[in-house]
């Protein structure tokens, strides 16, 4: 079935995808670049309708299901909405992959993809018409404790995806918001186990050898797990080993603002924890502040504002970019 187009762009890159689709076995697709260099990865038609197969049959999406892509068709993410509607048969709409795909639209969709940027601001400016879904994933970085209470306000339910370019999209799900819960679920045929914390995925029909990646886990049962932040970004302060992930979840509990914990060079500490804001030149905050939802050991010592972050083309922060854009003048203290 042929999509609708919001633009002629939009159109020419998506008979540019069903080109790719209809005269190679495989399709190359870009990580997303947020620990380290972006690079190209080949992945086999197979493997994607696989994965598409996977997620249609866990939401039971049906044929002419009309679904919403507003995603970058270049990251896996679209691709992989592109590869649904293939497989499903759906009727798929394709918009420009803004910040609020929704503004300008008033239709009512099955299912969509977003990114958690794209949530925020269509909670700010059009939570009504996020209603009008019916079914929605979000992925591309960690929904924050502060956005899944925006959620539960408006009582909507999203589904957090877990999965990376190399599994091909989502490996796992799990509910925020209205109905939400503390572990993700993985999709049938996908266990899981763990090596020093490191979650080790076991996916027989996708790969011949259990994929080991640098995410922190708990595993809860074969099928379940708790995600705990990315090995690559601990930050050694002192002998004192910090997950800037966690961190920052505690933090949105009382800054309804953007922002990253990174760490920064220091004589004494060798890093320090540091604070990265976007685009707010008023911050204010004081220790005792901080102290009531951090632990001593958790609380930045700097902080230093960018008119705004460094992302992946999937809407991720790009933690390394962002920091080695700042001055080292303007860092300031926070006490």
């Amino acid at each position: 079935m042929t999509p609708f187009f919001q633009s002629d762009s939009l159109k020419f890159s998506y008979f540019n995808f069903i080109k790719e689709w209809e005269e190679n076995p495989l399709i190359c697709v870009k990580s997303s670049g947020s620990t380290g260099v972006a690079k190209e990865i080949f992945i086999s038609k197979e493997q994607m309708i696989l994965s598409a197969s996977k997620t249609i049959d866990f939401f039971n999406l049906k044929p002419e299901t009309k679904a919403l892509l507003c995603l970058s068709m270049d990251t896996i993410a679209g691709k992989m909405m592109l590869v649904r509607s293939i497989v499903g048969k759906w009727n798929l709409t394709i918009s420009e992959p803004n910040t609020n795909p929704l503004k300008e639209m008033n239709e009512e969709f099955d299912f969509a993809a977003f990114v958690p940027l794209q949530i925020q601001n269509i909670l700010d400016e059009n939570p009504d018409k996020l209603k009008k879904i019916n079914t929605i994933i979000v992925g591309g970085a960690p929904i924050s404790d502060e956005l899944a209470k925006k959620l539960k306000m408006n009582e909507i339910t999203v589904y957090q995806t877990f999965g990376m370019t190399e599994t091909v999209s989502h490996i796992a799900l799990k509910k925020i918001g209205k109905d939400s819960e503390k572990h993700y679920t993985t999709l049938k045929g996908i266990t899981v186990s763990e090596n020093e914390e490191k979650l080790i995925v076991n996916y027989p029909e996708m790969f011949e050898k259990n994929l080991e990646t640098n995410d922190l886990v708990k595993i809860c049962a074969p099928n379940k797990f708790e995600w705990l932040g990315r090995a690559d970004f601990i930050i050694n302060s002192g002998g004192i080993k910090l997950n800037p992930e966690q961190i920052e979840n505690k933090l949105s509990r009382i800054l309804n603002l953007s922002f990253i914990l990174v760490g920064l060079p220091d004589h004494s500490l060798g890093t320090k924890l540091a604070l990265i804001l976007e685009e707010n030149e008023d911050f204010s905050i004081s220790k005792k502040q901080l102290q009531q939802v951090l632990d001593k050991y958790e609380i930045p010592k700097v902080y230093a504002v960018v008119n705004s972050f460094n992302r992946t083309e999937s809407g991720k922060i790009n933690r390394r970019q962002t920091l080695k854009n700042i001055d080292s003048t303007n860092w300031k203290t926070i006490y």
